[in-house]
């Protein structure tokens, strides 16, 4: 049986071109199969969330990250792809599975790993390093990687045990 898109181009009503271009769209890649490309960095008003409720830093961020994110969200990875690992704040490893195009900018230092409060608890994203460096700016912690950046990678500090009175 055939699929969707060869009944089409049978049809002649598209090309192999037509295809090839869709599914390229569709793994989150533009027409000649260059890297999606996300808006410049300076859409954070980190100024002017300084000092804000936690609940607003959330939000702003998320929809930030959502705006900015270089790896798709919910697409399945390609045979290519193969996973990254990095440092949690608990000392643990996180990991992420990356395209092969992504992990060279994570090691190339254009682009960074950082957390974030997603509307489904703490979550991962890919973005390009200038829009890393502006989330690290309200919390640091959230900088997982970035090549070049001190503030990457960093521990949590240990909570203190409260002392006991008497035995």
């Amino acid at each position: 049986m055939l699929d969707l898109k060869a009944k089409l181009a049978a049809a002649g009503l598209v090309t192999k071109q037509d295809v090839e271009r869709a599914e390229a769209e569709k793994r989150g890649r533009g027409r000649k199969g260059e890297p999606r490309q996300a808006p410049p960095a300076g859409g954070l008003p980190v100024a002017s969330l300084r000092g804000k409720p936690k609940g607003e830093i959330y939000d702003a961020v998320r929809r930030f990250v959502d705006k900015v994110r270089l790896d798709p969200v919910g697409a399945p990875p390609s045979e290519t792809a193969a996973p990254f690992h990095f440092p949690l704040p608990t000392g643990r490893i996180g990991r992420l599975v990356l395209e092969p195009e992504l992990a060279a900018q994570l090691e190339a230092g254009t682009a960074g790993v950082i957390a974030f409060m997603s509307n489904h608890g703490l979550a991962h994203a890919v973005v390009p390093a200038a829009c890393a460096r502006e989330i690290a700016e309200l919390m640091p912690i959230w900088l997982r990687v970035l090549v070049g950046d001190e503030r990457a990678g960093q521990l949590a500090a240990p909570a203190e045990k409260p002392a006991r009175d008497g035995p």
